[in-house]
């Protein structure tokens, strides 16, 4: 196994993923992807050298009861490679596989998410999401199709993609990037905020959708070298606790953590902003959403306002103002 994820933009789809796994010495595999097992079928066709057994039930936040059914196909089907396709919610089951089980990775994600490049990981417990960093839970490889992405809908494409800016964001505002490394994040930021303004107009434009994946994958890098920030202790305490989809939580605080940001560390918006060639991001941010028609308030994905009270409760120590802010989609003012 690898120590760092080897990553493959590919144009064959399925047929280089069965080359790929080939390289890696896989013998049989266990597929992890969720309900909706989109692109499922095709794959488990390429791959039937593989021998391949489907787990389809990956969920947002990898509830602790969904990894110990997947540990039981595991160990079931005797598979010594895991290949994780979807979102977030596939990629973070594999992760978990990885932690305690000494199986090959690979993971084609399907969203702009980003998990696939860190070493980040989160398991949820009943309501309390527990997060860590641990080398061994990177993917060997990554696989990036863009044929992939075509079909997600613009506003789940909008609100993966502000989640990926949202990492940088986080990242920058704890100052823990060399200058070299916070140009890079800054630069991947500014790859995905072009990439979402063409696909609002050409939504299956693939050159937008390449540059999308591309950018999601450098902010992802970017969130795996720094110390992440309010922003993301704030999506992992609310998501956890609400069962909340992680993209469309990310996307809906980002503009008010930006906004709180402009208060608490106006250089860095401006360095953002300059970076993005953007003025007023907190408002173009929130705009972005409404312009997808994605959610833009924690009330449109049905967050009551006692539920969010009660999670923030429990962590005094983060900026409140930004999920009551949230709560009911205030636009900040820019």
């Amino acid at each position: 196994m690898v120590s760092e994820s080897q990553f493959l933009f590919v144009r064959e789809g399925p047929a280089e993923i069965a080359r790929a796994l080939s390289g890696l010495g896989a013998k049989r595999v266990l597929v992890l992807a969720p309900p909706s097992r989109r692109f499922v079928e095709g794959l488990v066709a390429a791959l039937a050298a593989f021998e391949p057994v489907v787990f389809d039930g990956a969920q947002v936040h990898v509830p602790a009861e969904v990894v110990a059914a997947a540990e039981a196909h595991l160990a079931e089907t005797g598979a010594d490679t895991v290949v994780a396709i979807g979102g977030g919610s596939a990629i973070g089951l594999g992760k978990a596989l990885r932690l305690h089980h000494p199986v090959r990775f690979v993971a084609i994600p399907t969203t702009y998410a980003g998990s696939e490049m860190t070493t980040l990981y989160g398991i949820t417990r009943g309501r309390e999401k527990t997060t860590g960093r641990e080398p061994r839970v990177r993917p060997d490889i990554v696989i990036y199709d863009v044929a992939y992405t075509c079909d997600l809908p613009i506003a789940l494409s909008v609100q993966s993609l502000l989640n990926a800016i949202a990492h940088v964001v986080s990242v920058l505002s704890t100052g823990s990037l060399a200058e070299v490394e916070r140009a890079e994040a800054l630069a991947g930021a500014a790859t995905v905020l072009g990439a979402i303004e063409d696909l609002l107009v050409a939504p299956t434009d693939l050159g937008a959708r390449e540059r999308a994946l591309r950018g999601a994958s450098a902010c992802a890098v970017a969130a795996d070298r720094g110390k992440p920030g309010a922003q993301h202790s704030l999506a992992h305490l609310l998501g956890g606790a609400l069962g909340i989809e992680h993209a469309a939580l990310h996307a809906i605080l980002l503009p008010q953590f930006v906004a709180h940001l402009r208060q608490a560390q106006p250089p860095l918006v401006v360095e953002i902003e300059r970076a993005l060639g953007r003025p007023g991001l907190d408002a173009y941010l929130y705009d972005l959403l409404v312009r997808a028609g994605s959610p833009a308030s924690l009330d449109a994905l049905g967050a009551a306002a006692g539920s969010v009270e009660a999670a923030l409760a429990t962590r005094p120590d983060l900026p409140a103002s930004i999920a009551r802010d949230a709560q009911h989609g205030r636009r900040p003012a820019g």
